[in-house]
């Protein structure tokens, strides 16, 4: 019991960090900055910072004697989790509005329900599938609040992308948690050294490195931040819940970053929240809230 209310903690936490992400990558997209560029960053940060605790705390020499399944697991968690849900949904944010971005994003609960019968071999109650459905009904609803009357059609493309590796990291990193001893900190520093080579790969391909001469003080300040708060601190949390409770259940409880991220929006950018975004919040946390009282009986 005090594991699943563990898990679901650091589940929250991982949602209020997450949350964090849109307003700030829409204030470093509005000055000009690419996005892939701030994951690019975001990454590298926590190779150094996860780095030094794995070396002077832990002891231990990166890359010294891993084993080869750990390694492809390593290897495909960065894709999915850096290349895929983090750079997916930066780029996302950079073509629709943190609504219409957050209400793709968050389809991948119920694709992780889906595949979490075939990857973990755990069976999602019907309490959980109900709640995913009332997840994505939450957002539709406040993404009728959003004023553009088309989506981009490479935005969407982007967040799918994003939903494509939120719903493969979570069944990856669960699976391997029920068949090996997790470490988290390895699982960041690697996951993020993998994930990060294909990000620069990627940009130096498609968009170059025009957009680094107008990275300023504060702009770096700004992506310093959003590192530590939503790539040390939350992925931390994440892989960490993962250990504790279900795929699914941790895909639910991240929805949170939904309800987070409208309310800074609206505290940052001074951007007030519509109607619709307030309704489909509270179905959001409704949803959260049964599945959070349900767990702990």
């Amino acid at each position: 019991m005090k594991k699943s209310i563990q898990g679901i903690f650091l589940a929250l936490s991982a949602a209020i960090g997450w949350g964090m992400i849109s307003p700030i990558a829409k204030i470093l997209s509005s000055m000009g900055i690419n996005l892939m560029t701030v994951m690019i960053f975001r990454s590298i940060f926590t190779i150094f910072v996860v780095g030094q605790y794995i070396i002077f705390v832990k002891k231990e020499k990166p890359f010294y004697c891993l084993k080869k399944d750990i390694f492809i697991f390593y290897v495909i968690s960065g894709i999915l989790s850096v290349a895929f849900a983090g750079g997916g949904f930066l780029m996302s944010l950079a073509y629709l509005t943190v609504p219409e971005a957050l209400v793709i994003h968050y389809t991948f609960p119920l694709f992780t329900i889906l595949g979490s019968y075939f990857i973990t071999r755990e069976s999602p109650t019907c309490l959980q599938v109900v709640a995913g459905v009332l997840i994505i009904v939450g957002v539709y609803i406040g993404m009728g609040g959003t004023q553009n009357n088309g989506l981009s059609i490479t935005g969407i493309i982007w967040g799918i992308v994003s939903v494509i590796g939120m719903s493969g990291q979570s069944l990856v990193v669960r699976r391997f948690s029920l068949n090996h001893q997790l470490d988290e900190y390895n699982l960041l520093f690697y996951s993020n050294f993998t994930g990060v080579i294909v990000l620069i790969l990627f940009k130096t391909m498609y968009f170059g490195w025009c957009d680094l001469k107008i990275i300023s003080y504060f702009s770096l300040f700004l992506m310093t931040f959003q590192a530590l708060i939503s790539s040390v601190l939350a992925y931390g949390a994440f892989f960490i819940a993962l250990k504790y409770i279900s795929a699914v259940m941790v895909s639910l409880f991240c929805a949170f970053e939904i309800v987070v991220g409208i309310l800074l929006t609206a505290i940052i950018l001074k951007i007030i929240p519509t109607y619709p975004e307030i309704i489909g919040s509270l179905i959001i946390i409704c949803a959260i809230s049964c599945i959070s009282i349900t767990s702990k009986k």
